[in-house]
């Protein structure tokens, strides 16, 4: 079975995704440049490109991405630009566009950090546990204001629209059946265009149902692997 390489959302580090690091052996959940150490990078397609070096040197190719929104957006780029090195695609709270409201933007220049909480807010279930919150609290500040309006930036910038119906690999989309950011329509596009899909909702979880409800996803990715095999 091929490696599954994580890559976190806007203003997250590889912490996101512990517990399917934990739960996949030999899995690995990459952070992203200025995440919180280097530079950050500009785009989704310079982000793919990292990622897609990094694959390759650790000889993790071919591999399947598994990328948590601006994540799942650069796991579909490295798909759509190197198919040979992606065996899977796993898509969670996802889009093939990703257009950021001007509000997020405002409170990240003007507000920073007392708009963290409300980040925070807009990414999980209303009822997730305050110690999962603080956790996703903890990333935006050790991430920082630069690097996490950069990470909403790249994903304002995404748009294949018109590309992901050539995706011909296995691809598993996930979404929370109350994700805000992206919500269910959003994976229901995804699901529609790509034809070897299969469509997951998980109910009550948010952005971040790989987090939220981590035995839950990991159920959901394992019965889709042994499909894969």
């Amino acid at each position: 079975m091929a490696q599954i390489l994580y890559v976190h959302g806007s203003g997250h580090t590889h912490e996101a995704f512990a517990e399917q690091a934990a739960a996949f052996p030999g899995s690995d959940a990459v952070s992203l440049p200025g995440h919180p150490h280097g530079t950050p990078l500009g785009d989704v397609p310079e982000m793919a490109s990292w990622l897609a070096k990094y694959a390759r040197f650790r000889a993790a190719v071919p591999a399947i991405a598994c990328g948590n929104s601006l994540g799942a957006a650069i796991a579909l780029e490295w798909a759509l630009t190197n198919p040979s090195d992606v065996a899977g695609l796993i898509l969670i709270g996802g889009g093939a566009r990703l257009r950021v409201g001007k509000p997020i933007f405002d409170m990240i220049d003007q507000r920073w950090p007392d708009c963290v909480d409300e980040l925070v807010d807009l990414s999980v279930a209303p009822g997730c546990a305050d110690h999962l919150r603080q956790l996703v609290r903890g990333w935006h500040l050790m991430v920082g204001q630069g690097a996490t309006r950069a990470d909403y930036a790249a994903c304002d910038t995404f748009d294949e629209i018109e590309r992901v119906s050539t995706v011909e690999i296995p691809t598993l989309i996930i979404v929370g059946s109350v994700d805000r950011m992206t919500p269910p329509k959003y994976a229901a596009f995804l699901h529609e265009r790509i034809a070897r899909s299969t469509l997951k909702i998980i109910e009550g979880a948010g952005h971040l149902p790989h987090f939220e409800q981590p035995d839950a996803v990991n159920a959901v990715i394992r019965a889709w692997l042994a499909e894969l095999s």
